[in-house]
């Protein structure tokens, strides 16, 4: 890990002694927040969603299979 050196107002420093915040974790979080996420941690979320992301798509399918049955076949505009 990387030390760094930041400077801070004097009321800023009363108010995270007074609420006991860690200073170094809060800014970590903070760049954390702003930071866009790593390859790995959209593949992790995917992975995580595949399976809701498969049943939807199942659902949507048979939901748009139905409506060709009870509608027919699309006309053609020619």
């Amino acid at each position: 890990m990387e030390r760094k050196n930041i400077t801070i107002r004097e009321d800023q420093s009363e108010w995270i002694e007074d609420q006991g915040v860690n200073l170094s974790q809060l800014v970590q979080e903070t760049i954390d927040e702003a930071m866009p996420p790593t390859d790995a941690e959209l593949a992790a979320a995917y992975q995580e969603n595949a399976s809701h992301a498969a049943e939807v798509n199942e659902e949507w399918s048979n939901v748009s299979t139905e409506a060709n049955d009870r509608l027919g076949d699309r006309p053609n505009n020619e």
